[in-house]
């Protein structure tokens, strides 16, 4: 394929891809590298570790560069990254905590309501998703690491040995992804429908209608943030107390609140390199997306003493508590 027509193609679909970057690479790696770097020290020590670090910066861009693998996986995954929230903060006529509990009946509301799901996006699922699975990763590797220290046969013990590397392979791919729909959530461009200049809205304050989005998350972050600013920006643990997914919605509440402040700061010329209050406004962002997914990865480590495993299955809980006897078949597989 010749290069201009290269880029045509990569062009293409500019509605739902203008929203599909949050943050750009720099952002991103700095948001996943900053929650591990804040993690306890009663989470596995594998996570604290230098190689850990850097692969989550790294997988937290993961679902940005699946972007054109094929159409259908990016009618499906690119929507994942934003939700257009107006001017109340809903989505439909709904608050966040009127969702439905999946995105089937999601996508039937907003279609309803005259709307496109795919258009409308759906981060919000995306979120809840990705920390179910970093909790039943975390549940296997409770699990796995159990056995590896108590099995007596040397068989089962190198294969639960063999999983347990596995599964850390796999929690740290997660994490990235669950780190990167918590970075998108803390870039207001990205819960807002006005996400890439206010758009074709009443506008009497005379916000800009220029595309602004790249500019905000890429080009400024990479010219002006330090890991060092984020890292200084990462707030102290508090345990969700209710469902995991209301905690994370907060996350988009706070960001969507900042919508307005950031059209503001732009009209007042402030989105330019060396900016003081525009780098500001962006670590602090920066700073809510790496203390979200520290978070969120303290409190899955939490639930995920509760969180079911293999088939039949079982949770680790009951487990220790004595009341599976064997989970050789459950977690190796019998059919």
């Amino acid at each position: 394929m010749k290069f201009k027509a290269l880029v045509s193609t990569l062009v293409i679909g500019s509605v739902i891809a203008s929203q599909a970057f949050a943050w750009g690479s720099a952002g991103h790696r700095m948001i996943g590298e900053e929650a591990m770097r804040g993690l306890p020290s009663y989470l596995p020590a594998f996570l604290r570790t230098a190689k850990a670090i850097a692969d989550v910066g790294e997988y937290s861009r993961e679902p940005d560069r699946m972007r054109g693998a094929s159409k259908p996986g990016d009618n499906d995954r690119l929507p994942a990254h934003f939700i257009n929230l107006d001017d109340d903060g809903k989505i439909a006529g709904m608050t966040l905590d009127q969702l439905p509990a999946n995105r089937t009946d999601f996508d039937v509301k907003i279609r309803a309501a005259g709307s496109d799901p795919y258009e409308a996006g759906y981060l919000p699922y995306a979120l809840a998703d990705a920390y179910a699975q970093v909790a039943k990763d975390m549940a296997y590797w409770r699990v796995l690491t159990l056995m590896e220290q108590h099995e007596a046969d040397k068989t089962k013990k190198a294969w639960y040995h063999a999983d347990r590397l596995r599964r850390e392979e796999v929690m740290l791919r997660d994490i990235g992804f669950l780190g990167h729909y918590v970075g998108d959530a803390s870039q207001p461009l990205h819960v807002t429908m006005h996400y890439n200049g206010w758009g074709k809205y009443p506008n009497p304050d005379g916000y800009t209608t220029d595309p602004i989005h790249g500019p905000f998350e890429g080009v400024f972050v990479n010219h002006n943030v330090t890991t060092a600013d984020v890292r200084a920006r990462l707030g102290e643990y508090t345990p969700c107390t209710q469902k995991p997914e209301q905690c994370l919605d907060a996350e988009i509440l706070a960001a969507n609140a900042q919508v307005i402040p950031l059209y503001k700061m732009q009209k007042a010329g402030d989105l330019v390199d060396g900016n003081a209050d525009m780098k500001a406004f962006v670590t602090t962002q920066l700073g809510l997306g790496a203390t979200t997914l520290r978070n969120a990865l303290v409190d899955a480590w939490r639930d995920s003493k509760s969180v079911k495993v293999g088939y039949p299955a079982f949770v680790y809980d009951d487990f220790v508590a004595g009341k599976v006897e064997n989970p050789w078949v459950s977690l190796y597989g019998g059919d």
